[in-house]
Protein backbone atom coordinates (compact mmCIF):
# COMPACT_ATOMS: atom_id res chain seq x y z
CA UNK A 1 0.00 0.00 0.00
CA UNK A 2 2.47 2.33 0.95
CA UNK A 3 4.12 1.68 -2.13
CA UNK A 4 1.45 2.45 -4.02
CA UNK A 5 0.85 6.00 -2.49
CA UNK A 6 4.35 6.59 -3.08
CA UNK A 7 3.46 6.28 -6.77
CA UNK A 8 1.21 8.14 -6.55
CA UNK A 9 3.02 10.90 -5.20
CA UNK A 10 5.49 10.65 -7.73
CA UNK A 11 2.82 11.49 -10.69
CA UNK A 12 0.86 14.22 -8.92
CA UNK A 13 4.08 15.69 -8.40
CA UNK A 14 5.60 15.17 -11.71
CA UNK A 15 2.21 16.76 -13.12
CA UNK A 16 3.15 20.13 -11.03
CA UNK A 17 5.11 21.88 -13.39
CA UNK A 18 3.91 21.38 -16.40
CA UNK A 19 0.69 22.07 -15.32
CA UNK A 20 1.72 25.23 -13.74
CA UNK A 21 3.34 26.08 -16.71
CA UNK A 22 -0.42 26.12 -18.57
CA UNK A 23 -1.46 28.88 -16.34
CA UNK A 24 -1.20 32.00 -18.36
CA UNK A 25 -1.55 35.24 -15.75
CA UNK A 26 1.19 36.88 -14.12
CA UNK A 27 3.32 34.59 -12.02
CA UNK A 28 2.38 37.28 -8.79
CA UNK A 29 -1.34 37.21 -9.65
CA UNK A 30 -1.29 33.29 -9.77
CA UNK A 31 0.63 32.18 -6.09
CA UNK A 32 -1.63 35.14 -4.89
CA UNK A 33 -4.84 33.21 -6.05
CA UNK A 34 -3.79 29.73 -5.10
CA UNK A 35 -2.33 30.38 -1.44
CA UNK A 36 -5.80 32.90 -0.41
CA UNK A 37 -7.79 29.64 -1.72
CA UNK A 38 -5.87 27.04 0.13
CA UNK A 39 -5.97 29.06 3.13
CA UNK A 40 -9.44 28.38 4.31
CA UNK A 41 -9.06 24.89 3.33
CA UNK A 42 -6.00 23.82 5.46
CA UNK A 43 -7.77 26.03 8.32
CA UNK A 44 -11.05 23.61 7.91
CA UNK A 45 -8.52 20.58 7.62
CA UNK A 46 -6.42 21.40 11.02
CA UNK A 47 -9.74 22.08 13.29
CA UNK A 48 -10.77 18.78 11.49
CA UNK A 49 -8.65 16.89 12.92
CA UNK A 50 -8.53 18.44 16.38
CA UNK A 51 -6.21 21.08 15.79
CA UNK A 52 -6.26 24.76 16.60
CA UNK A 53 -4.59 28.15 15.00
CA UNK A 54 -2.79 29.44 18.07
CA UNK A 55 -0.49 32.61 18.53
CA UNK A 56 2.67 30.12 19.08
CA UNK A 57 1.53 28.28 15.68
CA UNK A 58 1.73 31.90 13.80
CA UNK A 59 4.83 32.98 15.95
CA UNK A 60 7.13 29.41 14.48
CA UNK A 61 5.77 29.22 10.90
CA UNK A 62 6.03 33.02 9.94
CA UNK A 63 9.81 33.33 8.44
CA UNK A 64 9.12 29.54 6.58
CA UNK A 65 5.71 30.93 5.45
CA UNK A 66 7.36 34.27 4.06
CA UNK A 67 10.36 32.05 2.14
CA UNK A 68 7.65 29.68 0.84
CA UNK A 69 5.37 32.17 -0.45
CA UNK A 70 8.69 33.81 -1.98
CA UNK A 71 9.51 30.26 -3.81
CA UNK A 72 6.21 29.93 -4.96
CA UNK A 73 6.85 33.07 -7.02
CA UNK A 74 10.29 32.24 -8.02
CA UNK A 75 8.81 28.74 -9.19
CA UNK A 76 6.00 30.67 -11.10
CA UNK A 77 8.37 32.84 -12.66
CA UNK A 78 10.64 30.40 -13.59
CA UNK A 79 8.28 28.16 -15.75
CA UNK A 80 7.71 31.42 -17.86
CA UNK A 81 11.14 31.95 -18.83
CA UNK A 82 12.56 28.67 -18.65
CA UNK A 83 11.76 24.92 -19.80
CA UNK A 84 10.41 22.61 -17.07
CA UNK A 85 13.54 20.35 -17.66
CA UNK A 86 16.03 23.22 -16.64
CA UNK A 87 13.50 23.32 -13.25
CA UNK A 88 13.25 20.62 -12.49
CA UNK A 89 17.01 19.25 -13.20
CA UNK A 90 17.94 22.41 -11.06
CA UNK A 91 15.56 21.46 -8.32
CA UNK A 92 16.84 18.16 -7.67
CA UNK A 93 19.90 19.60 -6.95
CA UNK A 94 18.37 20.46 -3.36
CA UNK A 95 19.56 17.28 -1.21
CA UNK A 96 23.12 17.67 -2.35
CA UNK A 97 23.00 21.18 -1.36
CA UNK A 98 21.44 20.56 1.77
CA UNK A 99 24.22 17.78 2.32
CA UNK A 100 27.13 20.50 1.43
CA UNK A 101 25.75 22.95 4.22
CA UNK A 102 25.81 19.67 6.75
CA UNK A 103 28.56 21.57 8.95
CA UNK A 104 25.64 24.44 9.72
CA UNK A 105 23.49 21.74 11.41
CA UNK A 106 26.02 19.18 12.89
CA UNK A 107 26.56 17.21 10.19
CA UNK A 108 29.86 16.77 8.09
CA UNK A 109 29.22 15.98 4.87
CA UNK A 110 32.75 13.92 3.36
CA UNK A 111 34.26 14.24 0.07
CA UNK A 112 32.41 11.81 -1.35
CA UNK A 113 29.06 14.43 -0.68
CA UNK A 114 31.16 17.13 -1.78
CA UNK A 115 32.36 15.75 -5.05
CA UNK A 116 28.92 14.47 -5.92
CA UNK A 117 27.56 17.78 -4.96
CA UNK A 118 30.23 19.45 -7.47
CA UNK A 119 29.41 16.64 -10.55
CA UNK A 120 25.73 16.91 -9.74
CA UNK A 121 26.22 20.80 -10.38
CA UNK A 122 28.24 20.27 -13.71
CA UNK A 123 25.05 17.96 -14.66
CA UNK A 124 22.72 20.69 -13.65
CA UNK A 125 25.16 23.43 -16.02
CA UNK A 126 24.73 20.46 -18.78
CA UNK A 127 21.16 20.82 -18.77
CA UNK A 128 20.84 24.12 -19.11
CA UNK A 129 23.39 24.74 -21.73
CA UNK A 130 22.43 21.94 -23.73
CA UNK A 131 19.27 22.69 -24.94
CA UNK A 132 18.22 23.35 -28.83
CA UNK A 133 17.42 26.48 -30.51
CA UNK A 134 13.96 25.71 -30.81
CA UNK A 135 13.99 25.53 -26.70
CA UNK A 136 14.32 28.75 -24.92
CA UNK A 137 15.39 29.26 -21.57
CA UNK A 138 16.58 32.48 -20.62
CA UNK A 139 19.46 33.91 -17.86
CA UNK A 140 16.39 35.50 -16.19
CA UNK A 141 14.92 31.67 -16.53
CA UNK A 142 17.49 30.33 -14.89
CA UNK A 143 18.29 32.79 -12.27
CA UNK A 144 14.66 32.20 -10.96
CA UNK A 145 15.39 28.30 -11.14
CA UNK A 146 18.28 28.79 -8.56
CA UNK A 147 16.53 30.90 -6.68
CA UNK A 148 13.34 29.01 -6.29
CA UNK A 149 16.21 26.12 -5.31
CA UNK A 150 17.73 28.29 -2.98
CA UNK A 151 14.71 29.80 -1.21
CA UNK A 152 13.02 26.39 -0.52
CA UNK A 153 16.31 24.80 0.90
CA UNK A 154 16.00 27.84 3.44
CA UNK A 155 12.27 26.48 3.56
CA UNK A 156 12.88 23.03 4.52
CA UNK A 157 16.78 24.03 7.09
CA UNK A 158 13.84 26.08 9.04
CA UNK A 159 10.97 23.55 8.87
CA UNK A 160 13.58 20.84 10.53
CA UNK A 161 14.58 22.76 13.30
CA UNK A 162 11.20 24.03 14.28
CA UNK A 163 9.23 20.12 13.78
CA UNK A 164 11.97 18.86 15.33
CA UNK A 165 11.62 20.85 18.07
CA UNK A 166 7.78 21.88 18.74
CA UNK A 167 4.89 19.86 18.97
CA UNK A 168 3.06 20.97 15.77
CA UNK A 169 0.90 18.42 13.95
CA UNK A 170 1.33 18.40 10.05
CA UNK A 171 -1.96 20.38 9.16
CA UNK A 172 -1.25 22.81 12.35
CA UNK A 173 2.20 23.83 10.19
CA UNK A 174 0.84 23.34 6.27
CA UNK A 175 -1.96 26.08 7.71
CA UNK A 176 0.30 28.72 9.15
CA UNK A 177 3.24 28.07 6.72
CA UNK A 178 0.43 28.73 3.87
CA UNK A 179 -1.21 32.04 5.79
CA UNK A 180 2.18 33.64 5.84
CA UNK A 181 3.24 32.79 2.30
CA UNK A 182 -0.05 34.24 1.19
CA UNK A 183 0.90 37.21 2.83
CA UNK A 184 3.86 37.81 1.68
CA UNK A 185 3.11 37.77 -1.87
CA UNK A 186 0.07 39.87 -1.48
CA UNK A 187 2.53 42.49 -0.49
CA UNK A 188 4.16 42.74 -3.83
CA UNK A 189 1.35 41.82 -5.91
CA UNK A 190 -1.03 44.72 -4.43
CA UNK A 191 2.69 47.00 -5.72
CA UNK A 192 3.50 45.43 -8.23
CA UNK A 193 0.00 44.43 -10.16
CA UNK A 194 -2.39 46.25 -12.52
CA UNK A 195 -5.78 45.59 -13.16
CA UNK A 196 -4.87 44.64 -16.17
CA UNK A 197 -2.59 41.47 -14.89
CA UNK A 198 -5.74 40.27 -13.07
CA UNK A 199 -7.84 40.35 -15.49
CA UNK A 200 -5.52 37.96 -17.51
CA UNK A 201 -6.54 35.45 -14.98
CA UNK A 202 -9.44 33.53 -15.71
CA UNK A 203 -10.92 30.64 -18.18
CA UNK A 204 -8.63 27.36 -17.89
CA UNK A 205 -6.28 29.24 -14.97
CA UNK A 206 -8.83 28.33 -13.14
CA UNK A 207 -8.73 24.52 -13.78
CA UNK A 208 -5.23 24.73 -13.95
CA UNK A 209 -4.81 26.40 -10.51
CA UNK A 210 -6.96 24.54 -9.20
CA UNK A 211 -5.43 20.77 -10.06
CA UNK A 212 -1.52 22.48 -8.87
CA UNK A 213 -3.55 23.41 -5.01
CA UNK A 214 -5.84 20.40 -4.47
CA UNK A 215 -3.92 17.74 -5.84
CA UNK A 216 -0.29 18.35 -6.40
CA UNK A 217 -0.36 20.24 -3.12
CA UNK A 218 -2.84 19.35 -0.63
CA UNK A 219 -3.29 15.59 -1.61
CA UNK A 220 0.31 15.01 -2.62
CA UNK A 221 1.63 16.32 0.81
CA UNK A 222 -0.69 14.74 3.20
CA UNK A 223 -0.47 11.25 1.25
CA UNK A 224 3.87 11.79 1.15
CA UNK A 225 3.01 12.88 4.76
CA UNK A 226 1.44 9.32 5.22
CA UNK A 227 3.89 7.59 3.18
CA UNK A 228 6.93 8.46 5.26
CA UNK A 229 5.65 6.67 8.18
CA UNK A 230 6.45 3.55 6.40
CA UNK A 231 9.22 4.19 3.70
CA UNK A 232 12.44 4.88 5.16
CA UNK A 233 13.06 8.44 4.26
CA UNK A 234 16.33 8.23 2.40
CA UNK A 235 14.79 5.43 0.17
CA UNK A 236 11.46 7.73 -0.93
CA UNK A 237 14.02 10.50 -1.49
CA UNK A 238 15.82 8.23 -3.97
CA UNK A 239 12.32 7.36 -5.52
CA UNK A 240 11.12 10.80 -5.47
CA UNK A 241 13.74 12.19 -7.96
CA UNK A 242 11.63 10.49 -10.54
CA UNK A 243 9.04 13.06 -10.26
CA UNK A 244 11.54 14.98 -12.02
CA UNK A 245 11.34 11.82 -15.10
CA UNK A 246 7.75 12.47 -15.14
CA UNK A 247 7.48 16.35 -15.40
CA UNK A 248 9.41 16.18 -18.22
CA UNK A 249 7.83 13.82 -20.04
CA UNK A 250 4.78 15.41 -19.64
CA UNK A 251 5.86 18.92 -20.97
CA UNK A 252 7.41 17.58 -23.97
CA UNK A 253 4.00 17.11 -25.71
CA UNK A 254 2.20 19.40 -23.46
CA UNK A 255 4.15 22.27 -24.44
CA UNK A 256 6.16 20.94 -26.92
CA UNK A 257 10.01 21.20 -24.92
CA UNK A 258 11.79 18.67 -26.50
CA UNK A 259 14.90 17.43 -24.96
CA UNK A 260 18.39 17.24 -26.08
CA UNK A 261 20.77 14.59 -25.88
CA UNK A 262 23.04 16.44 -24.12
CA UNK A 263 20.27 17.33 -21.94
CA UNK A 264 19.35 14.14 -21.11
CA UNK A 265 22.99 13.45 -20.22
CA UNK A 266 23.06 15.99 -18.02
CA UNK A 267 19.79 14.92 -16.38
CA UNK A 268 21.37 11.66 -16.20
CA UNK A 269 23.90 12.92 -14.27
CA UNK A 270 22.11 14.77 -11.96
CA UNK A 271 20.05 12.04 -11.03
CA UNK A 272 22.97 9.90 -10.64
CA UNK A 273 24.80 12.60 -8.24
CA UNK A 274 21.94 12.99 -5.89
CA UNK A 275 21.69 9.09 -5.39
CA UNK A 276 24.85 8.90 -4.47
CA UNK A 277 24.78 11.44 -2.18
CA UNK A 278 21.72 10.21 -0.15
CA UNK A 279 23.12 6.67 -0.73
CA UNK A 280 25.84 7.57 2.21
CA UNK A 281 24.73 9.32 5.31
CA UNK A 282 27.16 12.34 6.73
CA UNK A 283 28.75 11.59 9.84
CA UNK A 284 27.19 13.51 12.52
CA UNK A 285 29.35 15.91 14.70
CA UNK A 286 27.22 15.68 17.68
CA UNK A 287 25.19 13.18 19.63
CA UNK A 288 21.44 13.21 17.67
CA UNK A 289 18.63 13.73 19.65
CA UNK A 290 17.13 10.90 21.59
CA UNK A 291 13.30 12.36 20.94
CA UNK A 292 12.17 11.43 17.73
CA UNK A 293 9.70 14.07 15.88
CA UNK A 294 6.45 13.75 14.18
CA UNK A 295 7.22 12.99 10.76
CA UNK A 296 7.25 16.86 8.71
CA UNK A 297 4.17 17.24 6.24
CA UNK A 298 5.22 20.56 4.74
CA UNK A 299 6.56 20.43 1.23
CA UNK A 300 9.49 18.44 0.78
CA UNK A 301 9.87 18.22 4.75
CA UNK A 302 8.31 14.82 5.23
CA UNK A 303 11.63 13.59 7.60
CA UNK A 304 11.60 12.34 11.25
CA UNK A 305 13.92 14.75 13.17
CA UNK A 306 15.77 11.72 15.04
CA UNK A 307 17.22 10.45 11.25
CA UNK A 308 20.58 11.60 9.96
CA UNK A 309 20.46 14.44 8.12
CA UNK A 310 20.44 12.56 4.75
CA UNK A 311 17.72 10.99 6.18
CA UNK A 312 15.92 14.24 6.64
CA UNK A 313 16.78 15.74 2.79
CA UNK A 314 14.00 17.38 0.93
CA UNK A 315 12.51 15.61 -1.85
CA UNK A 316 13.22 17.68 -5.88
CA UNK A 317 11.38 21.15 -6.16
CA UNK A 318 9.22 23.50 -4.47
CA UNK A 319 6.28 23.20 -5.33
CA UNK A 320 7.04 21.28 -8.24
CA UNK A 321 4.93 18.84 -6.00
Amino acid sequence: MAGVALVAVVLLWGLGPPVTKLVTAPALVAVTIRLWASVPILVALVYATGGRISWNLLRRTWLAGALFGINLVMVFAALQHATVAVLSVISALQPAVVVALGPLFGDRPSRWHLSWTVVGILGAAIVVLGAGHRVHTSTLGVLFCLGSMLTFTAYFLIVRHVRSTQPISAFEWMAGAIFFSAVTVTIPAALLTRSSDWAQFGGTDWLYLGFVMLFVGIAGHVIMSWVTRFVQASRSSLYLLTMNVVAVLVAWPIHHESVTAWQAIGGLVVLASVAAVISRPPAPTAAPSTTPAEPAAGPGTERAAALPVLDRLPTAAPELR
